[in-house]
C-alpha cells in the first residue's frame, strides 16, 4: 500500500492533527499534545485517518478541547483513540525539559509504533 504516517509533538501535534483532516495520502496520526483542530474541519473530514491522540493529564489547556473533538469524532464514525497520561505534564516526552516522564514516555512511544503497525503493514 501506498501512504505515509506522521507524528508531532505540542505544535508539532497540532499540525499533524491538520494533516490528518486533509491529506489523502496519510494512513495514519499520532498527535502528542497538540491542539484540537476546528470541530467545523473535523465535521467536514473527507479522509478517514486513524488519529491516536495522545494527552497528559497534567496539560489543561491542550485537555479542555479533547471532550468536544472526541464527541466530534464519534459523531462523525472516525477511527481514533485517545490515550491520557495522569500526572503527566505537556512536553512529557522531552527528555531534555523538567516536565520529562520516561514511563509515560515509553508507553506513548510504544503505543505510537503499535498503531502505526496496525494501520500502515500490509497484511
Amino acid at each position: 500500500m501506498t501512504g505515509s504516517a506522521a507524528t508531532g509533538f505540542c505544535f508539532g501535534g497540532s499540525i499533524v492533527w491538520k494533516m490528518a483532516i486533509g491529506n489523502p495520502e496519510l494512513r495514519a496520526a499520532v498527535p502528542f499534545y497538540g491542539s484540537a483542530p476546528s470541530l467545523d474541519d473535523v465535521a467536514g473530514m473527507q479522509v478517514p485517518v486513524p488519529v491516536l491522540g495522545i494527552y497528559a493529564g497534567e496539560d489543561s489547556r491542550i485537555n479542555a478541547g479533547v471532550p468536544a473533538l472526541e464527541a466530534e469524532l464519534i459523531a462523525q464514525n472516525k477511527e481514533h483513540k485517545f490515550i491520557t497520561y495522569p500526572g503527566a505534564n505537556h512536553a512529557f516526552f522531552n527528555d531534555t525539559g523538567s516536565r520529562y516522564n520516561p514511563q509515560a514516555a515509553e508507553s506513548a512511544w510504544m503505543e505510537a509504533l503499535d498503531w502505526f503497525e496496525d494501520h500502515l503493514m500490509d497484511t
